[in-house]
Protein backbone atom coordinates (compact mmCIF):
# COMPACT_ATOMS: atom_id res chain seq x y z
CA UNK A 1 0.00 0.00 0.00
CA UNK A 2 1.45 3.88 -0.53
CA UNK A 3 1.77 6.12 1.86
CA UNK A 4 -0.71 8.40 1.52
CA UNK A 5 -1.32 11.66 2.53
CA UNK A 6 -4.82 11.75 4.28
CA UNK A 7 -5.60 15.12 5.31
CA UNK A 8 -2.89 18.42 5.47
CA UNK A 9 -3.79 20.34 8.81
CA UNK A 10 -3.44 24.13 8.31
CA UNK A 11 -3.92 26.65 10.86
CA UNK A 12 -4.90 31.04 10.21
CA UNK A 13 -4.42 33.76 12.49
CA UNK A 14 -6.44 37.01 11.98
CA UNK A 15 -5.16 40.43 13.09
CA UNK A 16 -7.23 43.22 11.39
CA UNK A 17 -6.32 46.45 13.61
CA UNK A 18 -2.50 46.84 14.10
CA UNK A 19 -1.16 48.64 18.05
CA UNK A 20 -0.87 51.89 16.37
CA UNK A 21 -5.16 51.59 15.00
CA UNK A 22 -4.39 50.78 11.62
CA UNK A 23 -7.56 48.18 10.14
CA UNK A 24 -6.79 46.50 7.19
CA UNK A 25 -9.33 46.84 5.22
CA UNK A 26 -9.50 43.50 3.18
CA UNK A 27 -10.15 41.77 6.55
CA UNK A 28 -12.40 43.75 8.15
CA UNK A 29 -15.80 42.69 8.76
CA UNK A 30 -18.63 45.90 8.11
CA UNK A 31 -19.48 46.88 11.38
CA UNK A 32 -21.54 50.12 11.69
CA UNK A 33 -20.10 52.99 13.98
CA UNK A 34 -22.26 52.88 16.00
CA UNK A 35 -21.17 49.08 17.03
CA UNK A 36 -17.97 49.89 17.27
CA UNK A 37 -18.53 52.93 19.87
CA UNK A 38 -20.65 50.71 21.86
CA UNK A 39 -17.71 48.06 21.71
CA UNK A 40 -15.58 50.71 23.08
CA UNK A 41 -17.28 52.35 25.40
CA UNK A 42 -18.26 49.02 27.30
CA UNK A 43 -14.72 48.57 27.27
CA UNK A 44 -13.94 51.43 29.19
CA UNK A 45 -16.56 51.16 31.47
CA UNK A 46 -15.52 47.30 32.17
CA UNK A 47 -11.58 48.42 33.21
CA UNK A 48 -13.32 51.58 35.14
CA UNK A 49 -15.47 48.65 37.34
CA UNK A 50 -12.33 46.69 37.27
CA UNK A 51 -10.55 48.92 39.15
CA UNK A 52 -12.94 50.11 41.33
CA UNK A 53 -13.81 45.94 42.95
CA UNK A 54 -9.94 45.55 43.36
CA UNK A 55 -10.20 48.25 45.90
CA UNK A 56 -13.70 47.20 47.01
CA UNK A 57 -11.99 43.97 47.67
CA UNK A 58 -8.95 45.55 49.41
CA UNK A 59 -11.16 47.59 51.85
CA UNK A 60 -13.07 44.53 52.76
CA UNK A 61 -16.10 45.01 51.14
CA UNK A 62 -15.65 42.42 48.21
CA UNK A 63 -14.91 38.56 48.58
CA UNK A 64 -11.76 37.28 46.07
CA UNK A 65 -11.93 39.08 42.74
CA UNK A 66 -10.79 37.83 39.10
CA UNK A 67 -9.47 40.74 37.45
CA UNK A 68 -10.50 41.28 33.66
CA UNK A 69 -7.77 44.04 33.02
CA UNK A 70 -6.13 43.28 29.74
CA UNK A 71 -9.09 40.97 28.50
CA UNK A 72 -11.51 43.52 27.60
CA UNK A 73 -12.14 42.59 23.97
CA UNK A 74 -12.32 39.23 24.63
CA UNK A 75 -15.06 39.99 27.29
CA UNK A 76 -16.89 42.74 25.79
CA UNK A 77 -17.43 41.83 21.68
CA UNK A 78 -18.19 38.40 21.34
CA UNK A 79 -21.47 38.64 23.68
CA UNK A 80 -22.43 41.46 20.86
CA UNK A 81 -22.54 39.13 18.31
CA UNK A 82 -24.90 36.69 19.86
CA UNK A 83 -28.81 37.31 20.18
CA UNK A 84 -30.71 37.78 23.87
CA UNK A 85 -31.86 33.65 23.09
CA UNK A 86 -28.08 32.35 22.51
CA UNK A 87 -26.87 30.52 25.02
CA UNK A 88 -23.69 31.95 26.57
CA UNK A 89 -21.23 30.60 29.21
CA UNK A 90 -18.41 32.04 30.68
CA UNK A 91 -15.75 31.59 32.82
CA UNK A 92 -15.26 32.77 36.02
CA UNK A 93 -13.59 35.53 34.81
CA UNK A 94 -17.11 36.54 33.20
CA UNK A 95 -18.67 39.45 34.43
CA UNK A 96 -17.53 41.71 31.42
CA UNK A 97 -19.60 39.19 29.23
CA UNK A 98 -22.41 39.24 31.49
CA UNK A 99 -22.26 42.93 31.45
CA UNK A 100 -21.63 43.30 27.51
CA UNK A 101 -25.46 41.40 27.46
CA UNK A 102 -26.77 43.96 29.50
CA UNK A 103 -26.26 42.78 33.81
CA UNK A 104 -26.04 45.30 35.90
CA UNK A 105 -22.87 45.50 37.72
CA UNK A 106 -24.20 45.71 40.93
CA UNK A 107 -24.93 41.87 40.68
CA UNK A 108 -21.13 41.12 39.75
CA UNK A 109 -20.25 43.04 43.20
CA UNK A 110 -22.98 40.87 45.23
CA UNK A 111 -21.61 37.26 43.21
CA UNK A 112 -18.23 37.86 44.85
CA UNK A 113 -19.30 38.87 48.18
CA UNK A 114 -20.26 35.45 48.01
CA UNK A 115 -24.27 36.04 47.54
CA UNK A 116 -26.27 33.76 45.24
CA UNK A 117 -28.31 37.11 44.48
CA UNK A 118 -25.37 38.41 42.42
CA UNK A 119 -26.52 35.74 39.45
CA UNK A 120 -29.80 37.35 38.13
CA UNK A 121 -29.29 38.11 34.80
CA UNK A 122 -32.11 39.96 32.55
CA UNK A 123 -35.19 37.96 31.85
CA UNK A 124 -34.56 37.85 28.09
CA UNK A 125 -31.53 36.19 28.16
CA UNK A 126 -29.99 32.57 28.11
CA UNK A 127 -26.84 33.47 29.97
CA UNK A 128 -25.88 30.27 32.37
CA UNK A 129 -23.76 30.79 35.52
CA UNK A 130 -20.29 29.97 35.22
CA UNK A 131 -19.25 26.97 36.90
CA UNK A 132 -16.20 27.67 39.13
CA UNK A 133 -14.97 23.71 38.70
CA UNK A 134 -12.77 24.50 35.61
CA UNK A 135 -14.52 22.78 32.14
CA UNK A 136 -16.90 21.71 33.37
CA UNK A 137 -19.58 24.01 31.59
CA UNK A 138 -18.04 22.81 28.06
CA UNK A 139 -20.03 19.55 27.54
CA UNK A 140 -22.92 21.54 29.34
CA UNK A 141 -22.46 23.97 26.37
CA UNK A 142 -22.32 21.03 23.79
CA UNK A 143 -25.58 19.68 25.60
CA UNK A 144 -27.45 23.01 25.09
CA UNK A 145 -26.66 23.36 21.37
CA UNK A 146 -27.89 19.67 20.74
CA UNK A 147 -30.98 20.23 22.00
CA UNK A 148 -31.51 23.59 19.94
CA UNK A 149 -30.59 21.54 17.31
CA UNK A 150 -33.06 18.78 18.28
CA UNK A 151 -35.72 21.63 18.44
CA UNK A 152 -34.44 22.68 15.16
CA UNK A 153 -34.19 26.03 16.35
CA UNK A 154 -31.09 28.48 15.28
CA UNK A 155 -29.93 28.76 18.88
CA UNK A 156 -26.55 28.84 19.68
CA UNK A 157 -24.25 28.49 22.30
CA UNK A 158 -20.70 30.22 23.11
CA UNK A 159 -18.58 29.14 25.86
CA UNK A 160 -15.72 30.87 27.09
CA UNK A 161 -12.71 28.74 28.59
CA UNK A 162 -9.20 29.46 29.35
CA UNK A 163 -5.68 28.44 27.83
CA UNK A 164 -5.11 25.51 30.81
CA UNK A 165 -8.84 24.31 30.36
CA UNK A 166 -7.70 22.89 26.87
CA UNK A 167 -5.71 20.07 28.76
CA UNK A 168 -8.55 18.95 30.93
CA UNK A 169 -10.61 15.79 29.72
CA UNK A 170 -14.04 17.72 29.48
CA UNK A 171 -12.66 20.11 26.82
CA UNK A 172 -11.55 17.19 24.36
CA UNK A 173 -15.27 14.94 25.47
CA UNK A 174 -17.29 18.47 24.79
CA UNK A 175 -15.48 18.23 21.30
CA UNK A 176 -15.77 14.53 20.27
CA UNK A 177 -19.68 15.27 20.76
CA UNK A 178 -20.29 18.83 18.91
CA UNK A 179 -18.08 17.73 16.20
CA UNK A 180 -19.68 14.42 15.40
CA UNK A 181 -23.18 15.81 15.80
CA UNK A 182 -21.88 18.89 14.47
CA UNK A 183 -23.30 21.07 16.87
CA UNK A 184 -24.29 25.07 16.64
CA UNK A 185 -21.55 25.66 19.43
CA UNK A 186 -18.67 27.81 19.64
CA UNK A 187 -15.86 27.61 22.30
CA UNK A 188 -13.80 30.74 22.81
CA UNK A 189 -10.11 30.27 24.45
CA UNK A 190 -9.01 33.06 26.39
CA UNK A 191 -5.31 32.49 25.50
CA UNK A 192 -4.14 35.18 28.08
CA UNK A 193 -1.00 32.97 28.50
CA UNK A 194 -0.98 31.92 32.14
CA UNK A 195 -2.99 29.04 34.03
CA UNK A 196 -2.74 30.68 37.21
CA UNK A 197 1.07 29.97 37.32
CA UNK A 198 1.70 28.07 34.81
CA UNK A 199 2.77 29.17 31.35
CA UNK A 200 1.01 28.38 28.09
CA UNK A 201 4.31 26.88 26.54
CA UNK A 202 4.12 23.96 29.59
CA UNK A 203 0.46 23.43 29.07
CA UNK A 204 0.16 21.73 25.44
CA UNK A 205 3.45 20.89 22.92
CA UNK A 206 0.80 21.89 20.05
CA UNK A 207 1.74 25.23 18.22
CA UNK A 208 -1.50 26.16 19.08
CA UNK A 209 -4.91 25.70 20.67
CA UNK A 210 -6.80 26.40 17.88
CA UNK A 211 -5.61 23.56 16.03
CA UNK A 212 -6.89 21.19 18.39
CA UNK A 213 -10.06 21.71 16.93
CA UNK A 214 -8.81 19.46 13.88
CA UNK A 215 -8.69 16.31 15.91
CA UNK A 216 -12.77 16.76 16.24
CA UNK A 217 -14.12 17.93 12.80
CA UNK A 218 -14.22 20.83 14.03
CA UNK A 219 -13.32 24.56 12.58
CA UNK A 220 -9.74 26.21 14.58
CA UNK A 221 -8.88 29.66 13.86
CA UNK A 222 -6.17 31.49 16.39
CA UNK A 223 -7.34 34.94 16.69
CA UNK A 224 -5.61 38.70 17.37
CA UNK A 225 -7.62 38.93 21.33
CA UNK A 226 -6.20 42.23 21.98
CA UNK A 227 -8.05 43.29 18.13
CA UNK A 228 -11.54 44.19 18.41
CA UNK A 229 -12.47 44.14 14.77
CA UNK A 230 -10.70 40.53 14.11
CA UNK A 231 -12.88 39.20 17.50
CA UNK A 232 -15.78 40.15 16.16
CA UNK A 233 -15.18 39.41 12.63
CA UNK A 234 -14.17 35.84 13.83
CA UNK A 235 -17.32 35.41 16.47
CA UNK A 236 -19.62 36.87 13.61
CA UNK A 237 -18.01 34.04 11.45
CA UNK A 238 -18.35 31.79 13.53
CA UNK A 239 -22.20 32.26 14.78
CA UNK A 240 -22.86 32.04 10.76
CA UNK A 241 -21.89 28.82 10.00
CA UNK A 242 -23.25 27.46 13.61
CA UNK A 243 -26.69 28.80 12.22
CA UNK A 244 -26.00 27.28 9.27
CA UNK A 245 -25.48 24.19 10.28
CA UNK A 246 -22.11 23.89 9.98
CA UNK A 247 -21.42 22.43 13.28
CA UNK A 248 -18.08 23.88 15.88
CA UNK A 249 -15.65 26.35 15.66
CA UNK A 250 -13.11 26.66 18.18
CA UNK A 251 -10.90 30.31 18.46
CA UNK A 252 -8.15 30.70 20.22
CA UNK A 253 -8.14 34.33 21.33
CA UNK A 254 -4.34 35.51 21.81
CA UNK A 255 -4.62 38.20 24.94
CA UNK A 256 -2.96 38.77 28.13
CA UNK A 257 -3.95 39.18 31.59
CA UNK A 258 -2.08 41.67 32.96
CA UNK A 259 -3.47 41.61 36.58
CA UNK A 260 -3.43 38.99 38.72
CA UNK A 261 -4.99 35.58 39.01
CA UNK A 262 -7.47 36.81 41.36
CA UNK A 263 -6.84 39.20 44.31
CA UNK A 264 -5.50 36.35 46.10
CA UNK A 265 -2.37 35.73 43.96
CA UNK A 266 0.82 37.52 43.58
CA UNK A 267 1.85 37.13 39.42
CA UNK A 268 5.08 38.83 39.95
CA UNK A 269 6.20 35.64 41.74
CA UNK A 270 5.90 34.02 38.58
CA UNK A 271 6.44 36.17 35.45
CA UNK A 272 8.59 38.62 34.60
CA UNK A 273 7.80 42.95 34.36
CA UNK A 274 9.61 42.67 30.61
CA UNK A 275 6.78 40.23 29.50
CA UNK A 276 3.98 42.71 31.52
CA UNK A 277 5.19 45.95 29.56
CA UNK A 278 5.44 44.29 25.78
CA UNK A 279 1.79 43.23 26.50
CA UNK A 280 0.66 46.76 27.57
CA UNK A 281 1.51 47.94 24.14
CA UNK A 282 -1.38 45.36 22.84
CA UNK A 283 -3.89 46.88 25.16
CA UNK A 284 -7.33 46.24 23.66
CA UNK A 285 -8.82 49.79 24.91
CA UNK A 286 -5.86 51.59 23.95
CA UNK A 287 -5.38 50.13 20.49
CA UNK A 288 -9.58 50.77 19.78
CA UNK A 289 -9.33 53.91 20.81
CA UNK A 290 -6.51 55.03 18.30
CA UNK A 291 -8.64 53.48 16.02
CA UNK A 292 -11.34 55.60 16.31
CA UNK A 293 -9.30 58.72 16.36
CA UNK A 294 -7.50 57.97 13.05
CA UNK A 295 -11.56 57.74 11.80
CA UNK A 296 -12.45 60.85 13.19
CA UNK A 297 -14.80 59.12 15.53
CA UNK A 298 -13.70 59.89 18.93
CA UNK A 299 -11.67 62.97 20.32
CA UNK A 300 -10.21 63.67 24.33
CA UNK A 301 -13.86 66.14 25.00
CA UNK A 302 -15.45 62.35 23.94
CA UNK A 303 -13.02 60.29 26.52
CA UNK A 304 -13.80 62.81 29.45
CA UNK A 305 -17.33 63.10 28.85
CA UNK A 306 -17.08 59.14 28.72
CA UNK A 307 -15.02 58.44 31.96
CA UNK A 308 -17.16 61.09 33.71
CA UNK A 309 -20.15 59.22 33.06
CA UNK A 310 -18.78 55.35 33.29
CA UNK A 311 -17.42 56.40 37.15
CA UNK A 312 -20.86 57.86 38.02
CA UNK A 313 -22.83 54.85 36.62
CA UNK A 314 -20.27 52.66 38.68
CA UNK A 315 -20.61 54.81 41.94
CA UNK A 316 -24.03 54.00 41.61
CA UNK A 317 -23.84 49.72 41.32
CA UNK A 318 -21.49 50.44 44.08
CA UNK A 319 -24.25 51.90 46.17
CA UNK A 320 -27.19 49.73 44.61
CA UNK A 321 -24.94 46.74 46.06
CA UNK A 322 -24.04 47.76 49.35
CA UNK A 323 -27.86 49.03 50.00
CA UNK A 324 -28.74 44.90 49.28
CA UNK A 325 -30.28 43.87 52.75
CA UNK A 326 -28.68 41.15 53.92
CA UNK A 327 -29.24 37.25 52.34
CA UNK A 328 -31.74 34.65 53.92
CA UNK A 329 -29.17 32.14 54.86
CA UNK A 330 -32.34 29.77 54.72
CA UNK A 331 -32.53 30.72 50.52
CA UNK A 332 -29.72 28.37 49.31
CA UNK A 333 -32.25 25.65 49.64
CA UNK A 334 -34.28 27.08 47.22
CA UNK A 335 -34.20 27.03 43.37
CA UNK A 336 -32.51 23.77 43.58
CA UNK A 337 -35.23 21.31 42.79
CA UNK A 338 -39.10 21.75 41.73
CA UNK A 339 -39.86 19.82 44.54
CA UNK A 340 -37.29 19.87 46.98
CA UNK A 341 -36.13 15.73 48.56
CA UNK A 342 -36.43 15.18 52.33
CA UNK A 343 -32.89 14.96 52.96
CA UNK A 344 -32.78 19.31 51.61
CA UNK A 345 -36.07 19.89 53.51
CA UNK A 346 -34.22 18.16 56.86
CA UNK A 347 -31.28 20.11 56.32
CA UNK A 348 -33.14 23.35 55.68
CA UNK A 349 -35.01 22.83 59.29
CA UNK A 350 -31.65 22.16 60.82
CA UNK A 351 -30.77 25.38 59.95
CA UNK A 352 -33.68 27.15 60.53
CA UNK A 353 -33.36 25.61 64.38
CA UNK A 354 -29.55 26.95 64.39
CA UNK A 355 -30.40 30.12 63.40
CA UNK A 356 -32.81 30.86 65.84
CA UNK A 357 -30.42 29.12 68.56
CA UNK A 358 -27.20 32.08 67.61
CA UNK A 359 -29.88 34.62 68.17
CA UNK A 360 -29.21 34.27 71.88
CA UNK A 361 -25.57 34.74 71.36
CA UNK A 362 -23.71 37.64 71.20
CA UNK A 363 -21.69 38.29 67.84
CA UNK A 364 -17.58 37.90 68.42
CA UNK A 365 -16.52 41.63 66.29
CA UNK A 366 -12.53 41.04 67.38
CA UNK A 367 -12.58 38.09 64.46
CA UNK A 368 -11.24 39.50 61.28
CA UNK A 369 -14.04 39.10 58.16
CA UNK A 370 -13.77 35.63 56.52
CA UNK A 371 -11.32 35.88 52.72
CA UNK A 372 -12.53 33.88 50.09
CA UNK A 373 -9.72 31.18 49.02
CA UNK A 374 -9.43 30.46 45.34
CA UNK A 375 -7.15 28.44 43.64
Amino acid sequence: MPLETIDRGRIERLEILSPAGIADASLAAVIPAERILEMYRKMVEIRLFDERAVKLQRQGRLGTYPQILGQEATQIVPPLCLRSKDWLLPTYRGQGSYYARGMELRYSLLYWAGDDRGTRFPEENNDMMFAIPVGAHLTWAAGLAWAEKLKKQDGVALAYLGDGTTSKGDFHEALTFAGQFKLPVIYLIENNHWAISVPREKQAASPTLAQKAWGYGARGLVVDGNDCLAVYKAVSDAVAAARAGLGPTVLECETYRMGHHTTADDASRYRSASELEAWKRKDPVARLRRYLALQGLWNDADEAKLLEEAQAMIQREIEAYESFPAPNPLNMFSDNYESAPWPLIEQRRELAELLELKKAHEPVFELPPAEGRFP
